[in-house]
């Protein structure tokens, strides 16, 4: 029987409590061409519970669909509950408009978004079979932009996605991935039949390897993803000018989407009479259920990311101003910490992570973050699930300058 494993429903952002200055923005140029690309980067963790709640230090861990956005040999890696030949996880979040108006999401020191009809959207599954994993994570960010001079609804929606298959090695100590990396764009002009008015679209290579050694309590991590550009393709009535500008919904299109080439890398170490990893076997199951609760996880990653040229930010090309960005590689180094104080009831997180901006005229800012899992009753579902199953609620904080996000999520306890 396929096991279930529930991820959270509700990923949610931020509010912040402090202005922005107007003087930057007034500096910044409109744009009046097509000469530029979007420099497709997210600084804060946007991620589900556990994640979030270790300041996104999850790349050597990389357990679940979480791990596909942070280790491309994630899709191979079997949690300790995890019992079956056969396995499968599944993950869906939202973040909406009230969860972001007042945050400096680009951290480029203004507040709030240029468009406030968006939502945020992130799905992905993966399924194993045997020392084989494979999975995939989709992150989309929906804008609705208004009416065109027709009187049809305009929709802009750009996609960052990843496709991964992985094996383990070496009695599942050695897990490697290989898989692709894409970004695309798109303007519909009508809600109900779709119809496209201009799109991009880009997809290049990544790598990555874990190792998990059976006679010690950490793993170690490295993931190599190379740049990816999608190139304008306008359809239907929209064309270039003569100087090859795009307009569309008074929105002058880039030229191109660039995501650029990252090296991440991650270390974990768990304290405790509880092992970070067990053999596969027949009695997997058994030995599972036996295991000690206590434990310590000390996890800690860096992420780098490259320089793109003549790029701007994604809320730059939606106000429509040229501030520069991604121009230098960027460093995002994080840790965090798991604790289970009461056992088989309390998990406890921290963690903090330095964003870097990616705007020449703004600093990084530091990160903290904190979270917490409640182990809360045991319910079959009306007989869907073992009568033993347990149910959990968990929740984090992220706070910041200019950003305070939050996120609750609920499933089964492990």
């Amino acid at each position: 029987m396929l096991s279930t494993r529930p991820s959270p429903i509700a990923l949610a952002a931020a509010v912040a409590v402090l202005a922005s200055s107007p003087m930057a923005l007034a500096a910044n140029p409109p744009l009046t061409h097509s000469n530029y690309a979007i420099d497709v980067f997210q600084g804060p963790v946007l991620a589900p519970v556990r994640v979030s709640g270790l300041a996104g230090a999850y790349a050597p861990i990389a357990e679940g669909v979480e791990g596909i956005g942070v280790n491309t040999a994630a899709p191979a890696a079997r949690s300790l509950y995890s019992t079956q030949h056969i396995d499968y996880d599944l993950s869906l979040g939202f973040t909406f408009p009230s969860a972001l108006r007042d945050t400096d999401f680009d951290n480029n020191g203004s507040v709030g978004f240029a468009y406030t009809d968006f939502v945020f959207t992130q799905l992905g599954g993966l399924i194993q079979w045997g020392p084989w994993g494979a999975g995939g994570l989709a992150s989309l960010q929906t804008y609705t932009l208004g009416q065109d001079a027709s009187g049809q609804t305009l929709q802009l929606t750009t996609t960052r996605f990843q496709l991964q298959v992985a094996r383990g090695l070496f009695d599942h100590e050695l897990l490697v991935g290989i898989g692709l990396r894409a970004v695309s764009l798109t303007i519909d002009s009508d809600e109900v039949t779709k119809d496209s008015l201009a799109s991009m679209f880009g997809v290049n290579a990544e790598a990555g390897v874990l190792w998990a050694p059976l006679a010690l309590p950490l793993r170690a991590a490295l993931s190599l993803r190379a740049p990816v550009q999608g190139r304008l393709n306008p359809n239907g009535p929209t064309t270039a000018d003569d100087a090859g500008n795009v307009k569309v919904a008074d929105l002058y299109l880039p030229s191109s989407l660039k995501l650029p080439w990252e090296i991440e890398a991650g270390f974990a170490y768990q304290f405790g009479s509880r092992p970070l990893q067990i053999a596969w076997g027949p009695d997997r199951a058994e030995r599972y259920a036996a295991l000690p609760r206590a434990k310590l996880l000390l996890t800690g990653s860096v992420l780098i990311s490259g320089a793109v040229s003549n790029a701007i930010g994604f809320e730059s090309f939606l106000s429509q101003q040229i501030e520069r960005s991604g121009r230098h590689v960027v460093v995002s180094p994080r840790i965090g910490a798991e604790l289970e104080p009461i056992e088989n009831r309390l998990q406890v997180r921290a963690g903090s992570y330095l964003e870097p901006s990616r705007f020449d005229a703004f600093r990084p800012r530091l990160h903290g973050t904190a979270g917490a899992e409640v182990r809360l009753f045991r319910w079959s579902v009306f007989g869907l699930t073992s009568p033993e199953t347990s149910w959990r609620i968990n929740g984090f904080v992220d706070f910041s300058r200019l950003y305070f996000g939050w996120g609750i999520g609920a499933g089964i306890w492990r």
